[in-house]
């Protein structure tokens, strides 16, 4: 049998058991499986390993688990199963010593006896002895062990019943031990007997009859880990107990078996540990005479992850000196604060050191968070995240902002083609020959809606591959990867709703694994529906985005010319700052798109392509007259009056400069210029498209020379001088008609109304 290689057969054994692995915590041969990767699949050495209880093997091994069917019926289900292997009972797998799972021996019994010292149940401690004659190890290079419960079947000598729970048990005949009743294997193994057992509700603690003789004695009691840890205690002269299966197993009986004693806790040195003194802990503090803790690591600097009291014995440590250090370094008990899943941090370390939000581009994006740059169809939102991209890249000062250089990967869904062109085209406009970045475009579609599973690992353009892909790429570049563009969200995710919440949470879920798993910003281009304010979709996509950028196009003009003298007019697009996690927001910057030539066609007319540039010059809508005009000053007026009659505190969310003290509702502006306006016998509603109309020209000019800012519903002056502008010297307002005030309701539906 021990010529067999078992190890073959794990990954058709874990497919059939186990199903696909987890692809959020699989790496390579590593395939993991459970919610948390908890179970491990090594398909390079054909092994598993359950991490949570610290133990694994080989085939073998994980069918005994998985099946219940125990180590003797692993090689029945294989064979049950379709697997063709020789007809034997015990198998080694291959030369790897911890292929396999070995024959498990009992190398220690303990007793667990009641006050007048009669055994009341007993542990044993197993070891798997390998092929080779050598103990298996488990991952930390110790011998590999596991522990079971039995009791006296008194009606036989030597004979036991495994488990201490009652309920029906099974044996093949007089002589065998019990077992617990399955009615799966009861035929299959051979089982002639079955019968009904109770249980032992009460379990004392180990070596409980000496334990009670020091405590009536005045003497402390020593928790520990385990009954090995016990004993060499008890050598040393040290009165120390444990409980049968760790710290979930400790009840109440317990706690009142050590009534009124003194006891000294010594957790071994791991999380679960020192998780298992705070449990017992907990349930002795109001019960024993006092309770203190001892920390290895305290008089141990050097106690390996997992090494207890009997691991410093062997290191040369001497039990006896536990006393002095009791004395030096133990502690009253206290209950830990939570482990925190999520970051906690407690109002008295606010000033510690620790991680704070970094900018990857001055007041415009934030390291390691998702983003957004939105806006309506010819607004140049992919030109603009590509000149982003590319300062990113370049570490090269963005509209003046510093940036982080790092490297950064360009996903293009919708016109990779055309996204090749416009990087060469910034490429031809911006860097310098042979300059090199490290820049990645994807120019596939990806789909960032698919669920894990619901496609072929192999074609799967889903998340997990494009992470995989991302983190591959990043591998190679001389920087840390900083920034993913996802270009467009809408081809990203065929299939979605868009205003379905529940469809834009698996889209906002994929995009923060991204965030997470490979440590960089995720910026992603959307659309913004005609005269909307926000990207496109359910609100739950603006909500959840710690940046957001909106582009639209101004009615401004910027006018350039030619070499040949000829006049080039182009439309200005403006940038503005909608959101930007604990910085100011209404700021932004103008730009314009540039054509740029990069070669002929076949048929011989120019091969272009745009970039995006800062405007060069004004046209007729924004001149070099500092003057405004008779209907801007009027709008201006008007927002002055509007703050002073109407204004308010500038709220903490707006996160404003403190010299702006005031802000006012844009339905008290439109409010204040409609008293102001020229009255005319024109139709009500046609007047009030007029007026709204004209505040949006005026706001749009206002805007984009930053005399005001504003973020819904509110505006305010920035303090920034208007040349030419005096208040109520320009035009004789008194001489204006004022119609019926607008009520404060009525001024806040309106407040949405003008957009610029």
């Amino acid at each position: 049998m021990s010529g067999f290689d078992f190890g073959s057969l794990m990954p058709e054994v874990a497919k059939m058991l186990l199903g696909a692995p987890n692809p959020h915590h699989s790496k390579g041969n590593d395939h993991r499986y459970g919610t948390n990767g908890s179970l491990s699949i090594d398909l390079e050495k054909n092994t598993a390993f359950d991490h949570e209880n610290d133990e694994g093997g080989g085939v073998l091994w994980l069918v005994a688990k998985l099946t219940g069917c125990g180590d003797d019926g692993a090689v029945d289900w294989l064979k049950s199963n379709g697997f063709d292997i020789p007809d034997m009972r015990v198998a080694a797998a291959g030369s790897n010593q911890n292929a396999g799972p070995g024959r498990k021996e009992i190398v220690a019994a303990y007793d667990y006896a009641d006050i007048d010292g009669n055994l009341v149940f007993q542990v044993v401690r197993m070891q798997y002895r390998m092929p080779d004659g050598a103990w298996r190890l488990n991952k930390h290079g110790k011998i590999d062990k596991t522990f079971a419960q039995r009791r006296r079947f008194e009606e036989e000598k030597d004979v036991w019943i495994n488990g201490l729970l009652d309920g029906e048990y099974m044996r093949k005949g007089p002589g065998q031990n019990w077992t617990r009743y399955d009615s799966k294997t009861f035929d299959k193994w051979g089982m002639k007997e079955r019968r009904e057992f109770d249980g032992i509700e009460q379990l004392p603690l180990y070596r409980w009859p000496e334990v009670a003789e020091a405590i009536a004695m005045g003497q402390a009691i020593y928790l520990v880990e385990g009954e090995k840890k016990a004993d060499a205690l008890w050598k040393a002269g040290i009165a120390a107990t444990c409980n049968a299966g760790g710290a979930k197993k400790w009840t109440p009986y317990h706690a009142e078996l050590l009534r009124g004693a003194h006891i000294i806790q010594i957790p071994d040195n791991d999380d679960a540990g020192r998780m298992h003194m705070q449990i017992v802990g907990s349930r002795m503090k109001d019960v024993a005479a006092s309770v203190m803790m001892l920390d290895i690591r305290t008089f141990w600097p050097e106690v390996p992850e997992k090494g207890d009291i009997w691991d410093w014995v062997q290191a040369g440590g001497d039990a006896s000196d536990l006393f002095d250090l009791v004395d030096r370094y133990a502690r009253p008990w206290s209950k830990d604060p939570p482990k925190s899943r999520f970051g906690a941090v407690t109002w008295d370390r606010l000033d510690e050191a620790g991680q704070e939000h970094e900018y990857l581009i001055e007041d415009i994006l934030t390291r390691h968070e998702v983003a957004v740059i939105y806006g309506e169809s010819g607004s140049g939102k992919s030109f603009e995240a590509i000149d982003l991209a590319m300062a990113v890249d370049r570490g090269v000062p963005f509209n003046g902002k510093e940036v982080r250089k790092g490297g950064v990967i360009y996903q293009a869904g919708e016109g990779g083609i055309g996204v090749k062109q416009r990087l060469r085209a910034y490429r031809q406009t911006y860097m310098e020959p042979g300059e090199r970045v490290d820049f990645v475009l994807l120019p596939s579609r990806v789909d960032l809606f698919a669920k894990p599973g619901e496609q072929d690992v192999e074609t799967s353009r889903g998340t997990d591959a494009l992470i995989a892909e991302i983190k591959a790429w990043a591998e190679t570049f001389t920087v840390p990867l900083e920034l993913v563009v996802i270009d467009t969200l809408a081809t990203a995710t065929p299939g979605a709703n868009e205003n379905a919440s529940t469809d834009m949470s698996v889209v906002l879920t994929n995009l923060e694994r991204i965030r997470d798993e490979c440590r960089c910003t995720v910026l992603m281009v959307h659309h913004k529906p005609r005269n909307g304010n926000n990207p496109r979709g359910h609100s739950s996509l603006f909500a959840n985005v710690d940046n957001a950028i909106e582009l639209e196009i101004t009615q401004r003009l910027d006018v350039a010319y030619r070499a040949d003298g000829t006049q080039l007019v182009r439309q200005i697009h403006r940038a503005t700052i909608q959101k930007n996690k604990d910085g100011e927001r209404g700021h932004g910057w103008d730009f314009i798109l540039k054509q740029v030539v990069l070669g002929t066609r076949p048929n011989g007319k120019p091969l272009t392509s745009v970039v995006c540039a800062p405007p060069g010059g004004q046209g007729p809508e924004v001149t070099d007259d500092k003057r405004l005009s008779d209907q801007q000053a009027i709008a201006m007026q008007a927002l002055i009056n509007a703050l002073e009659r109407h204004g308010e505190a500038t709220p903490d969310m707006l996160k404003l400069p403190r010299s702006i003290k005031t802000v006012v509702r844009m339905g008290h502006w439109r409010q204040e210029y409609a008293a102001l306006s020229m009255t005319d016998d024109e139709d009500p509603k046609k007047k009030q498209e007029r007026i709204k109309k004209a505040l949006q020209r005026a706001g749009e000019r206002f805007f984009g020379a930053k005399w005001i800012g504003r973020a819904e519903p509110y505006v305010w002056l920035t303090g920034r001088p208007v040349p030419g502008f005096k208040r109520d010297t320009e035009i004789d307002f008194s001489q204006l008609s004022r119609p019926e005030p607008i009520s404060d309701g009525m001024a806040e539906v309106m407040d949405g109304d003008i957009q610029f």
